[in-house]
């Protein structure tokens, strides 16, 4: 409906792995068109088939249990609440947690865990979430997503200015912004100049 209350008629395109929902203005704009039942019965037994082939693994952080009084503790401004389903019938129901906010949910319950994450991903989530994620090096630096000349870049705080030609030797650059000199990683080589950071 819209603020006016008028209503939206939508169709709703159901496919093995998905739902998605689309306007009929958006369904006329795309290149979906209508098929007789053989077609469709075709189509969908191969994408079935496909998608089985296709395995994906993913790590998924849940908090569960009872949760409403302690919403609020729970870090992350994305809110998703998933269902899991094993193989063996038992089923798991949380709000899931992204990697970088693992740390602060323990700290917010007053627990005490050592985390660890994947050096190759820190520069994903971060460039994917804004979110700033500590990484233990010679010195204790904070990687964070900034926005420098109109793009965004991957960049180390808390380096120490003695040690910048050893994270220049391991592929950093840096650039005098403002009188002061900041630490790149450049995001397409960063999973790797990560991991020599960190070794």
């Amino acid at each position: 409906i819209t603020d006016e209350g008028e209503t939206i008629e939508r169709r709703r395109l159901i496919r093995p792995l998905k739902t998605v929902n689309w306007t009929l203005e958006a369904l006329s704009e795309s290149l979906w068109e209508q098929v007789n039942f053989k077609n469709f019965r075709k189509g969908w037994l191969e994408e079935e088939e496909q998608a089985a082939s296709e395995t994906a693994h993913e790590r998924v952080h849940l908090a569960t249990g009872l949760l409403l009084p302690v919403w609020n503790k729970i870090p992350g401004e994305f809110v998703r609440v998933t269902r899991i389903a094993a193989h063996d019938g038992r089923s798991i129901i949380g709000r899931e947690i992204s990697e970088l906010d693992m740390a602060d949910l323990a700290r917010a319950f007053g627990l005490d865990m050592k985390q660890r994450v994947n050096p190759s991903r820190i520069a994903e989530m971060v460039m994917q979430s804004g979110k700033p994620f500590s990484v233990q090096s010679h010195d204790d630096l904070m990687a964070k997503r900034s926005l420098v000349n109109g793009s965004q870049r991957l960049e180390l705080t808390g380096f120490s200015a003695e040690r910048l030609v050893w994270y220049k030797s391991k592929g950093c650059f840096t650039e005098i912004i403002r009188y002061r000199t900041r630490l790149f990683v450049p995001v397409n080589e960063a999973a790797q100049i990560l991991e020599k950071l960190t070794a």
